[in-house]
């Protein structure tokens, strides 16, 4: 080969995080003379660079001169140097050698290595187990996009479409997916996420279906957490967020009541490691038909939904609105949905987009036969499907049993409260759960603006207000 060589620092559809709205890409190579120049007589070499977007061809770095360190005669050596790109893309990198002959007008620039489709965006971290790998299987448009790349398991870079976490041709032993994966998240999360911020997206994926938290804990089998750690570096050590769906296979009883510990020193280690606080995007979870378990659902969906709150860069989105592929997968329509309404979660957190929280409980008080719900993230109120109190999900407990709910309604006045009036008034110990089971009502309140139904809660305590009048009562007398 003759020209300008690229040896190592990108390869075709690469993507680069950016960091204040640039990436930074290294790139070193050879570059020869071809024997034709000599004869003419060229007497001097410069290797250059640029860059060009693919959209028209214009020039976003034009023609530059590299560091290059000659040898010998000075007609081939070696180069490297470090571009600053502005965030955007698709881009082609182009190399060339300049050459200068000592008879007039024979001045050249000899062609080099090109690299195609290259982004300056944001790169996201997809770890989880089969809900985040994608095990949709019904047919669903979720077209690839140019603006989305995926570094795949075979470890180069590519166009990503579906399915996201392909194993052929795996690159390591750890994250190779034993079943036919289909339709995940995060194809329509990319293009979501593109439209909004004009950012093109990287998604490196990491997850592997049926994988128990476990498998990404460094203090327990850990395989799964190392592999995710050593993604991140090979694309450069930073990523903009970890996009985290996992839980089902941590649904027994021992395993449910760990889940919180084992997620929180997941994020934590995971921060040590890179060494910054990276954001975690995660789903509650959904639900699983004919499951083992009943219960050990609500107490793990109440870890998901206290991560959100009590450790810092934590966020999540809710799945019970979803339809199902199977007995435990999203459907793939359902998976599109989650997708866009994750990219609207994330936008909103980094970029200051309109706000797209869920449904969230804050409170929860009791007087006589009326139970009030108070709900945080909440612009204009609730949409009723239904108001059958068997078809809403919710669960009344205190200590001398079940509560049954005779209705449901929604204060007119304040639209984010939700009041249940009840067979008998509230005891001791009274608490209140919402989409507690391993698959609960298919039919919640939703929230009029967003159209998500509340987040999971489990045995959420009720402060019983006629106990505290009565006392009251008592001092004044």
């Amino acid at each position: 080969m003759f020209g300008i060589m690229i040896e190592s620092g990108l390869t075709d559809w690469q993507m680069i995080q950016q960091e204040k709205g640039y990436g930074t890409i290294c790139l070193n190579g050879t570059f020869q003379v071809p024997q034709a120049a000599l004869e003419v007589g060229t007497e001097i070499a410069y290797p250059l660079i640029r860059v060009l977007s693919e959209d028209d061809n214009s020039q976003i770095i034009p023609w530059t001169s590299v560091n290059h360190y000659p040898q010998g005669d000075g007609m081939s050596g070696t180069w490297d140097i470090t571009l600053e790109i502005p965030a955007g893309g698709p881009y082609r990198i182009e190399t060339g050698l300049d050459t200068k002959s000592t008879k007039p007008d024979l001045g050249w620039i000899f062609r080099g290595d090109v690299r195609l489709h290259i982004g300056i965006g944001d790169i996201f971290i997809v770890a989880g187990q089969s809900n985040s790998s994608g095990y949709g299987k019904d047919p669903a448009y979720d077209a690839p996009d140019i603006n989305v790349h995926l570094l795949r398991n075979r470890g180069s870079w590519d166009l990503a479409c579906h399915p996201i976490n392909e194993s052929t041709y795996a690159a390591d032993k750890v994250n190779v997916e034993m079943g036919v994966s289909g339709t995940s998240p995060y194809l329509s999360f990319g293009k979501a996420y593109h439209k909004a911020t004009r950012f093109p997206i990287g998604l490196v994926t990491a997850a592997l279906g049926g994988s128990p938290i476990s498998r990404w804990d460094v203090n327990q089998q850990g395989d799964l957490y190392r592999n995710m750690i050593g993604r991140i570096r090979e694309c450069g050590g930073k990523a903009t967020g970890i996009l985290w769906y996992q839980g089902c296979s941590d649904t027994t009883p021992e395993l449910a009541k760990a889940y919180y510990a084992n997620f929180e020193r997941l994020v934590k280690e995971t921060r040590k490691d890179i060494g910054y606080e990276i954001p975690f995007f995660t789903f509650q979870l959904n639900r699983q038909v004919n499951a083992d378990y009943n219960e050990t659902w609500g107490i793990l969906r109440e870890a998901q939904r206290l991560a959100s709150h009590q450790i810092p860069k934590v966020y999540i989105l809710p799945t019970l609105h979803c339809s199902m592929s199977d007995g435990i997968h999203n459907s793939s329509h359902s998976s599109i949905m989650l997708g866009e309404n994750l990219a609207k979660l994330c936008t909103s957190v980094l970029y200051q987009r309109p706000e797209y929280f869920a449904p969230d409980i804050c409170d929860a008080v009791s007087r006589d036969k009326v139970l009030r719900i108070t709900f945080t993230n909440m612009k204009r109120g609730f949409v009723t499907i239904t108001r059958e109190p068997g078809q809403t999900g919710f669960l009344v407990r205190d200590f001398a049993g079940t509560v049954p709910v005779s209705s449901i309604g929604i204060d007119k006045l304040n639209p984010n409260v939700l009041e249940l009036t009840l067979e008998r008034a509230l005891e001791k110990g009274a608490a209140i759960s919402f989409g507690w089971e391993s698959d609960p009502s298919h039919i919640p309140f939703l929230d009029e603006v967003t159209y998500m139904p509340p987040l999971a809660f489990y045995e959420y305590p009720i402060r019983l207000q006629q106990m505290q009048n009565d006392y009251q009562l008592s001092i004044d007398l």
